[in-house]
């Protein structure tokens, strides 16, 4: 279950409750609430030092055998049994501390039984804290092998791939075939727009809402757009979530790559399960620390974790590591480190970006943007230029299709050239420049193609250019008016190309019944400046509209599409409300025993022994034993009998690894221990 998702099951109240638990004191005394400190490196450290023994090692062998994948109840505790030295009473009494911190969580499912889950977040943070790593140093052979070995082509960040994917959404259409999914030739262009490959994705097993329609990358990289909230669906087109799309690209770079790690761990630690430990391993390392996978897989080898598997792959194609390869064939030794900062942190303050914009342009229309320009004008960019390059700087090229692209969603010259002063410091644009924007802003979208077949000019001086061309003359049938053609449906591809030759190029969009207008911009505008302008140039003033945007928003998760199904969907079930705190030894079950069972070490009949064990069975509770001259805790897992003789089969803790097998006669005295009110030895 995701956080989100989680966090919208979760009452204010309940969260309250959470952190008035004895394990969270310390994160409540620094002013944390719940959902801070459940994913807090720094809290959750504190927490561990404040839990039981039981809560202890219940949490401890949750997260080494179980990491995010929901285990059943039954399951779960004969497991924990076989695992630790616990009894199945100390056992849900650990489950239950750690339900009532909100540390574990359990939903029930249609017939009753119960699964018990962590989510993502918590679980990176819980198993850095309980099993923390620390890289050695590379030796001097590992140093020689990492100058001498080649290091793999650059890979654009995943924050930027998305970008450019969700830009080339908004020039190209949001609109869905009647299979409900995009068409073929804009999946085609999305994928162009990325560098994930589709294998990468592929080895986590995810799998598809729409089979085969899309392939794995794009469908990854559109799920990651709906699970940041981006995109939503609306009369079978998909459709922008603007206020929560300029919120995502006013982010500073290291919230967004935190926000996008955050997501890719919520879906792909599932599907990848036994490579978790990995994945939070590989989180612990320091940024700008080369380390060898060789040595990382090793540590989790001698802990019996999975090695790294994919997630090496995954966070090189996201940009977000360096991989150094060394050898050849089976030889191959790899080394990574960490761009600039690890894109995730339990600690992290979200903040926006306050960065300039670190735009140049350049007399030929060349536009360089540095790494940290913000978002915002690399989302413009990405419309009104055509991007060439991006590694140490990104380069943008003015170029006439752009332009005619821009003005058809929307933008007008004098917009744009107000953009490209504003990013660029608020110098006066070169020269060349200027001219460029006012030819090709003066000839784009001037002509339009109608489904009546009808080729419409702007001006009549504009249709009487096209009416001297003597390409295009042969195909105008008639002349309607000053600035309309009669022309044939079957000639509209080569009209368009010949008047795109001519210098007018056409609209993409073809005008349908008594459509006018312009076309409805599927590129959102941000900016205040941009957005105030062209309000003033084109639509004016609506409040309305901004009140729709909003109203649109807050029903944006009830119509979310979906390209990628999670592994575990248990937002589907009902959470619940601590019901194992019920399970547990109750007052009144124990004032039906004697006792001096309970309170004290005492020498009982064998009959008497053999009532005490069968209640510890019952219970499931550990016994105290004395053995000679020492005291000694035995958890029984059976009575077996022989004719009139009889033996209790189980365990003693201070050798967990034997099965020992205990007659009456093999201890002198004995006590019931309840957990909870008696600690174990």
């Amino acid at each position: 279950m995701r956080m989100k998702q989680l966090l919208a099951k979760l009452s204010a109240d309940r969260q309250e409750r959470y952190m008035h638990m004895p394990v969270w004191h310390q994160a409540s005394q620094m002013g944390m609430t719940w959902k801070n400190a459940a994913v807090s490196e720094l809290a959750i450290g504190a927490a561990a030092d404040r839990l039981t023994e039981c809560g202890l090692e219940v949490i401890k062998q949750f997260v080494l055998h179980y990491a995010v994948v929901p285990v059943e109840y039954e399951r779960l505790i004969r497991e924990l049994r076989a695992f630790t030295f616990l009894s199945g009473a100390e056992c849900q009494l650990g489950i239950a501390e750690l339900e009532e911190a909100g540390i574990l969580f359990s939903v029930k499912k249609a017939w009753g039984e119960s699964l018990y889950f962590m989510p993502a977040h918590c679980f990176i943070g819980w198993s850095k804290v309980l099993f923390p790593y620390k890289p050695e140093q590379l030796s001097s052979t590992d140093k020689e092998k990492l100058a001498n070995g080649t290091l793999r082509p650059y890979c654009r960040p995943f924050s930027s791939q998305l970008l450019s994917m969700l830009a080339e959404l908004g020039r190209n259409g949001l609109g869905l075939t009647l299979n409900g999914v995009l068409p073929k030739k804009i999946i085609a262009k999305l994928m162009r727009a990325i560098s994930i490959d589709d294998f990468t994705i592929e080895a986590f097993k995810v799998k598809g809402a729409h089979g085969d329609a899309y392939p794995p990358s794009v469908a990854f990289m559109l799920q990651a757009a709906v699970g940041l909230g981006l995109l939503s669906t609306e009369d079978s087109s998909l459709i922008w979530n603007e206020s929560a799309l300029r919120s995502w690209l006013e982010l500073g770079q290291l919230s967004r790559d935190a926000q996008l790690m955050d997501w890719c761990l919520e879906l792909l630690l599932p599907a990848e399960a036994g490579s978790a430990h990995a994945a939070a391993v590989m989180l612990s390392v320091e940024a700008g620390e080369w380390f060898s996978i060789k040595a990382l897989n090793k540590w989790l080898s001698e802990r019996e974790l999975t090695e790294t598997g994919n997630w090496c792959g995954l966070l090189y194609s996201m940009g977000w590591i360096e991989v150094v390869q060394s050898g050849h064939g089976n030889e191959v030794e790899l080394y990574c480190k960490w761009k600039r900062n690890v894109p995730y942190s339990s600690d992290l303050i979200d903040s926006q970006s306050e960065s300039s914009p670190n735009v140049s342009i350049q007399p030929n229309g060349e536009v360089i943007v540095d790494p940290d320009c913000p978002f915002t004008v690399r989302w413009e960019l990405e419309l009104i230029a055509a991007r060439k390059s991006e590694e140490q700087v990104t380069v943008y090229q003015l170029e006439a299709a752009a332009i005619a692209r821009a003005v058809e969603l929307g933008r007008t010259k004098q917009s744009i050239q107000r953009f490209l002063q504003d990013v660029s410091g608020g110098e006066e644009l070169p020269s060349t420049v200027g001219a460029l924007l006012d030819v090709w802003t003066s000839h784009a979208g001037r002509t339009v193609l109608a489904e009546i077949t009808l080729l419409r000019c702007d001006h009549q001086d504009v249709a009487a250019f096209i009416e001297r061309d003597m390409e295009l003359a042969p195909f105008l049938l008639q002349k309607l008016g000053l600035t309309d053609f009669i022309v044939e449906q079957t000639h509209v591809q080569e009209i368009r190309r010949l008047l795109a030759r001519a210098g007018y190029p056409a609209r993409k969009v073809v005008l349908r019944g008594t459509e006018k207008g312009n076309a409805s911009i599927d590129y959102p505008m941000f900016g205040h400046e941009m957005r105030t302008q062209l309000c003033d140039e084109q639509f004016g003033t609506n409040a309305k509209a901004e009140n729709m945007e909003k109203n649109r928003a807050e029903s944006m998760n009830e119509r979310a599409p979906l390209f990628l199904y999670e592994t575990y969907p248990l937002h589907h079930f009902t959470l619940n409300d601590q019901p194992l705190r019920e399970k547990l030894i109750a007052g009144s079950q124990l004032e039906r025993v004697p006792s001096m069972w309970i309170k004290q070490m005492r020498s009982y009949h064998h009959s008497t022994r053999r009532e005490l064990i069968e209640q510890a069975l019952q219970w499931q509770t550990p016994i105290q034993m004395r053995i000679g001259q020492g005291l000694r805790s035995f958890v029984p897992e059976k009575l077996e009998y022989q004719g009139d003789s009889w033996a209790v089969v189980g365990m003693l803790r201070d050798d967990p690894h034997q099965t020992a097998r205990l007659t009456p006669d093999m201890w002198e005295e004995m006590q019931l221990l309840i957990p909870g009110q008696e600690s174990p030895i």
